[in-house]
């Protein structure tokens, strides 16, 4: 039994009907376990001892689209336009406590003075500091220096004769802290021959062709 062209048409426009409609259950399907995934998110680290030994702290990570997560996260739209990134790769919050105990520094030289003891303790928005002195020497007890660090990556604009950057841009809370140095690295699979802009094309052209023809005759 041969099939005439229309019939090919309706079922190929049926076909893609049906694939389209499945792609947007699907879509609708992980969006909304996206928006569950980051309400249940939590900023707790957790470790892992790595093969050398050294304690490695770790969290999950959610994958999300630039889009989504700027619809969940509506706070996050002016801190990104602040820091002039757009198509954004990651973005990523580590919270910090820089934690000292127990220092002493002894004098040189004993102060002129009789024996005493004060104790201190500085609690700051940024620091906190604890401890002793005497007319011998200064303790400290505690030294504390919380910080929340972001780091994101994403593209930033250089005006508009100016080539955009892929950058990695990182900001700390505490104006006490500041990076010496920054390196990031992305990792993006190698296109494969078939994923590239000519072979789609092509493919379509044929597709084109062979409907037309079918059309026609």
């Amino acid at each position: 039994m041969r099939i005439d062209a229309r019939t090919i048409l309706l079922l190929a426009v049926i076909a893609i009907l049906c694939f389209l409609w499945l792609d947007s259950c699907q879509g609708r399907k992980i969006a909304e376990d996206q928006a569950v995934a980051l309400s249940n998110y939590k900023d707790t680290a957790m470790v892992y001892r790595a093969r050398n030994g050294e304690m490695i702290s770790y969290n999950k990570a959610i994958e999300i689209s630039e889009k989504r997560f700027l619809a969940l996260k509506d706070s996050m739209k002016s801190e990104f336009k602040n820091l002039k990134i757009k198509n954004l790769t990651s973005h990523t919050e580590v919270i910090t406590i820089y934690k000292v105990d127990t220092v002493t520094e002894v004098f040189t030289d004993t102060l002129p003075c009789a024996d005493f003891r004060k104790e201190f303790n500085i609690d700051s928005l940024h620091y906190s500091i604890s401890g002793a002195i005497t007319k011998r020497d200064i303790t400290f007890a505690s030294i504390l220096i919380p910080n929340k660090q972001s780091i994101t990556v994403g593209t930033k604009k250089n005006g508009l004769f100016k080539k955009n950057e892929y950058i990695v841009a990182l900001k700390n809370s505490n104006p006490y802290v500041s990076a010496t140095g920054i390196k990031s690295y992305t990792f993006k699979p190698d296109t494969k021959w078939y994923q590239r802009g000519w072979v789609k094309f092509a493919a379509g052209t044929v597709a084109g062709v062979m409907v037309y023809r079918a059309i026609k005759n």
